[in-house]
């Protein structure tokens, strides 16, 4: 492909929202510890990351929002890391998401534009419905998440079978046979 064509295809995305609630999560993260959590926090801070920029990448390939797939995966397990357990963490997670796009907004962003409340609406639903990966919807972000998160798990050496393999399959299918 040349450079002409390749510039014709590349999309300029804006994520410097997605950039500050990173930074808001990274100084919050770490002041914490490792006692009595499920996962270490080097994974969450490791999955945080790896999640909102593949997360990017299929939304582009989706032609969906890269910046709000990636706020979205950037939040899903906020509450993993706010309660050191995964049980229920998905359901659990939506106070935290409202009060950090809450925080965001009200003190944080200073010149940028704030998440919106059909944004937040998106987010919300989205980190809510991701543990359900057995499920089908027709929300593309929650379908996203799904996806994104059973990836993730699989190139940090998880095993990965099922459900989640499946999932891996959608992305793989997005990478290298959609176009």
């Amino acid at each position: 492909m040349t450079s002409d064509k390749l510039g014709d295809i590349m999309k300029d995305i804006y994520v410097k929202r997605l950039n500050r609630i990173l930074s808001i999560l990274f100084s919050e993260i770490k002041e914490l510890d490792d006692n009595e959590r499920d996962l270490p926090l080097r994974w969450s801070i490791m999955h945080m990351y790896t999640t909102s920029q593949i997360a990017k990448i299929i939304a582009l390939k989706r032609d969906l929002d890269p910046e709000l797939a990636g706020l979205i995966a950037a939040m899903h397990d906020i509450a993993v890391i706010k309660t050191k357990s995964t049980k229920n963490h998905a359901i659990k997670a939506q106070n935290y998401v409202i009060e950090l796009i809450d925080l965001y907004n009200n003190k944080i962003r200073k010149n940028l534009p704030a998440i919106t409340k059909e944004e937040k609406e998106i987010i919300i639903e989205a980190i809510i419905h991701h543990s359900e990966k057995n499920v089908k919807t027709d929300n593309k972000y929650i379908e996203l998440i799904k996806d994104v998160d059973s990836f993730d798990r699989y190139l940090h050496g998880i095993k990965t079978t099922d459900v989640f393999m499946e999932r891996c399959r959608y992305i793989y299918q997005d990478l290298f046979f959609n176009d």
